[in-house]
């Protein structure tokens, strides 16, 4: 079943949001994940949740989302995220229709 990261952006900093971007796909490829939205526009319909900017990355598992982050390869970003931006990150596991 897959799994996904769901992030809740606010951009602190341009400049070092721009540089966070750029390393991010380098960082999710080891654990097989793409981006589902990355941006995105989010337009809050219901309730008070109001993201600044929205991120959704699949993977083939809820595991290798965890592992993804919960790895070097993004803790290696921590510092350059938090100047870049604040933010709110879950993983989820995928819908499975057969039970």
């Amino acid at each position: 079943m897959k799994g996904y990261v769901v992030i809740d952006n606010e951009i602190l900093d341009p400049e070092a949001f721009s540089e966070f971007a750029a390393k991010v796909p380098d960082a999710m490829a080891a654990y097989g994940g793409r981006f589902v939205v990355r941006g995105g526009n989010p337009e809050a319909v219901e309730g008070d949740w109001a993201p600044d900017r929205l991120v959704i990355m699949e993977f083939d598992s809820r595991e290798q989302a965890s592992a993804f982050a919960a790895s070097a390869e993004f803790a290696a970003l921590a510092e350059l995220r938090g100047r870049a931006l604040k933010s709110r990150l879950l993983v989820a596991e995928g819908y499975d229709p057969s039970g």
